[in-house]
């Protein structure tokens, strides 16, 4: 199995399953950031990976679509969730560990990410000027809710995620 996140979409290819699962939705504009969401379409891949005390269940994991085959990554370059409600909070590692130091994604990525940060900041500077405030981040929720939407599920025993879609994986 193998989820590569490409333009608007990740799609899992894997002899179980017939049909692409997309992750991607235009309606996470306005739930998820817009770095977070560069970064969920562009760098991170999900994968089948196996819980060595479950051999029988392959679970989900992410990784960095760009330096899944060298030699040398940068910290965190893969994570696997113990449930749907991790994932945000995996990204979050990812992105302040791998994605801040991994040489291998390319710098158009890169200057997206960094751009919508500083507009960010800008339009959070000017809410500070007449007293407002502002948040950044998206919708934790979200990300459980949109990982349904494409068949993923948490395993029943609490050991991860796995996919459920169609002729999916069962646990």
């Amino acid at each position: 199995i193998m989820c590569i996140i490409m333009d608007e979409t990740i799609r899992v290819s894997m002899s179980r399953h017939q049909t692409p699962i997309n992750l991607y939705h235009l309606s996470d504009d306005g739930f998820i950031d817009a770095a977070d969401s560069i970064i969920r379409r562009e760098v991170i891949q999900c994968f089948e990976t196996i819980h060595p005390s479950h051999p029988d269940v392959p679970t989900i994991g992410f990784r960095c679509a760009f330096c899944k085959n060298a030699a040398h990554r940068a910290p965190y370059s893969s994570f696997r969730p113990r449930s749907l409600k991790t994932i945000y909070r995996d990204f979050l590692r990812f992105k302040s560990n791998h994605f801040a130091q991994c040489v291998h994604i390319p710098e158009d990525i890169r200057g997206r990410v960094a751009l919508v940060h500083v507009r960010r900041e800008r339009a959070r500077q000017g809410r500070q000027i007449i007293g407002s405030s502002t948040r950044g981040g998206g919708n934790k929720a979200w990300w459980v809710t949109s990982a349904k939407k494409v068949g993923l599920e948490d395993r029943r025993d609490g050991l991860g995620i796995v996919i459920t879609r169609g002729d999916g994986i069962r646990d």
